[in-house]
């Protein structure tokens, strides 16, 4: 937790501090993601695929510039609250002492109210980002990417990033939050978003349909979002789609095909062992 008396090298250090950490988060895990699916283990994950062609380099290359725009509209977001919280303008509710509150079912209270409040902000955002004012104007670069990747995560235009972002100060405003909690949620968040723009699937079939988990999302959930645009709107789960009627109709019989496929491309490339012969 970043603490100094207010002055100018304070928001100074405190602004390279904001963008070190936003950057150093990002790249080095969205960028593993790609490594290991897209070059390093590319042939032993191809039948993950959910799309079969893999997207073209100069789309990579303009998701992985993009996310950097994200990211300094990310940090200057952060900066701004902390300067208004520095002027007593704002009042930060993030605490040190793991004492306060009532200790850890608290914590735990305080992350499930956030979950549900960034899941419900999200849904409603994204719809709204998909009406016709709102999609030319905001979320249409992050449809660029039909075919997503890892560093499509955050491929935002800076108007969207601003709105992706002012929903965890905001509600830091009005709920207290323990420091690594807080910290823990910003990485769970990234890295489910880096997965769900991976453009492979690793469930097993009926993971999408299975009473209990299908309330959970998946990255094939959010490529047909990609792929389709309108529909399949969630973040972490799957449950306002499914209350108000906005998954695609195929989405559990496409989740179920692609896990068909994967069995069956196992199968095809097994080796085949020869029967021993044996010598008398």
């Amino acid at each position: 937790m970043f603490s100094c008396e207010f002055s100018f090298d304070c928001v100074f250090n405190f602004s390279m501090y904001q963008l070190f950490m936003n950057f150093v988060r990002y790249y080095p895990i969205a960028g593993l993601f790609f490594f290991v699916l897209y070059v390093w283990k590319k042939n032993y994950f191809e039948r993950f695929r959910i799309q079969d062609k893999y997207p073209k380099a100069d789309k990579i290359i303009r998701e992985i510039k993009q996310s950097a725009v994200t990211l300094i509209t990310f940090s200057l977001i952060g900066i701004s609250f902390f300067i208004l919280a520095k002027l007593g303008i704002l009042k930060l509710k993030v605490y040190k002492d793991p004492s306060l509150y009532g200790g850890i079912p608290y914590m735990i209270l305080s992350f499930v109210i956030l979950t549900i409040y960034h899941e419900t902000y999200f849904y409603f955002l994204h719809r709204l980002m998909h009406t016709k004012t709102f999609y030319s104007l905001i979320h249409k670069v992050h449809h660029e990417s039909v075919n997503p990747t890892p560093v499509a995560a955050y491929h935002f235009q800076y108007i969207e990033g601003f709105f992706e972002a002012i929903y965890l100060p905001v509600f830091l405003i009005f709920v207290p939050m323990y420091f690594p909690v807080f910290l823990f949620h910003t990485f769970y968040a990234m890295i489910l978003n880096v997965i769900w723009h991976s453009g492979y699937e690793f469930m097993p079939k009926g993971f999408a349909s299975h009473p209990i988990f299908k309330w959970i999302s998946t990255s094939t959930h959010h490529n047909l979002h990609h792929q389709k645009f309108n529909g399949n709107y969630g973040l972490y789960f799957n449950f306002w789609d499914r209350i108000l009627g906005t998954n695609f109709p195929n989405y559990e019989a496409y989740f179920d095909n692609l896990a068909e496929k994967r069995k069956l491309e196992k199968v095809e490339t097994a080796p085949v062992l020869e029967k021993p012969s044996y010598q008398s």
